[in-house]
């Protein structure tokens, strides 16, 4: 693993957003219970391959991602998160089953649609619907408009001009559009 540069030893990885529209902020960042991800091949920050290869990804002249990646990856050592290997349509629901019963359940994706077949998107908008009937849960979705599929199957959402969505992503909240979003998190202009 690269060494961190001076100053970011024990610093939080800040993720700036510039926002537009009357965004709901709550008054105080809402306490995180538990978390867990799935992707089918998790890399190990322990492993100085993987991290080299986390590296190779940021553009070059990207200084202050390099920087959050590192910042955030000392973390991750420190405070391994818990990453289970496999698809998400076959891992999803015993995963959101070990979640603390009393905790307002989430899940959360960016950028994972263009990862599955229509068939597999489908498929997890299922998953969810019955993540949603049984348990109960909040379905944050933040991806590019051509893999936003909607209940009838196709990616067009009528709420929002596709022209406005053009490089950018739509957030939707348990498949509802609530704000348009930079692809990497810089940008929300809520609807």
């Amino acid at each position: 693993m690269s060494p961190l540069p001076a100053g970011t030893q024990g610093e939080a990885p800040v993720l700036r957003c510039a926002t537009k529209g009357p965004v709901p902020l709550p008054a105080e960042v809402p306490e995180v219970a538990w978390r867990a991800g799935i992707d089918l091949n998790p890399l190990d920050v322990n492993d100085a391959d993987d991290v080299a290869w986390l590296e190779a990804l940021v553009w070059p002249e990207q200084e202050f991602r390099l920087r959050r990646l590192r910042q955030a990856v000392a973390i991750a050592a420190k405070e391994p998160p818990l990453i289970v290997a496999g698809d998400l349509n076959n891992r999803l629901v015993h995963l959101a089953a070990q979640a603390p019963a009393d905790a307002a359940l989430v899940v959360f994706h960016s950028a994972v649609m263009a990862y599955l077949s229509a068939d597999g998107r489908s498929r997890f908008r299922q998953t969810i619907q019955e993540l949603r009937a049984g348990r109960g849960c909040h379905w944050l979705s933040n991806e590019g408009r051509m893999v936003i599929d909607q209940e009838d199957g196709s990616n067009v959402v009528p709420e929002v001009d596709p022209e406005r969505i053009m490089g950018r992503f739509l957030l939707m909240h348990n498949g509802l559009p609530v704000a348009i979003t930079g692809p990497h998190g810089q940008s929300l202009e809520w609807l």
